[in-house]
């Protein structure tokens, strides 16, 4: 079952989030709480798009997703920012699920796509996302300016 988030599944949220968070095999340096799932991801001032896929009537998995401007297409994209399904709950249609409902969302809203980066290396994941029939964009390298570089840039504005 793909439905949005509700209050009662903040914890399993944020479980799931520091799980995917963990994948490289450290913890995460600002671990998610239930407070901030609630605050940026479920109340009233979301942040985000937030599903998540129940399975004997236990949150498994999730996705979250934003709506952005594609100055390429003319119109709205959206963009996945994660997509997790425990491992133990894998193969059983959750994350095509989870991405069908995204893509649903997309198109209900004009959306020109549905787009999202893939960790290089991350075989499983390609061949998931081809067998759904997405497509690369061919070379790309996600590039991020945050902390101290963030601000500095900043301050350098007029």
């Amino acid at each position: 079952m793909i439905r949005p988030a509700l209050g009662a599944d903040a914890e399993a949220v944020a479980t799931l989030i520091n799980a995917i968070n963990s994948l490289d095999g450290t913890p995460p340096a600002n671990p998610m709480t239930a407070a901030v799932v609630v605050r940026d991801l479920i109340g009233p001032q979301a942040r985000a798009l937030l599903l998540v896929a129940e399975h004997d009537g236990q949150v498994v998995g999730f996705a979250t997703a934003g709506f952005i401007y594609d100055a390429e297409r003319h119109a709205d994209a959206l963009m996945l920012l994660d997509l997790y399904v425990l491992p133990d709950s894998r193969r059983h249609g959750l994350a095509r699920a989870l991405m069908a409902r995204l893509a649903a969302e997309a198109v209900q809203r004009g959306s020109g796509c549905l787009w999202w980066g893939v960790d290089e290396g991350d075989d499983g994941a390609t061949a998931f996302y081809r067998a759904i029939g997405a497509t690369s964009e061919g070379r790309f390298s996600g590039e991020i300016l945050e902390g101290a570089a963030l601000r500095r840039l900043a301050a350098k504005h007029d």
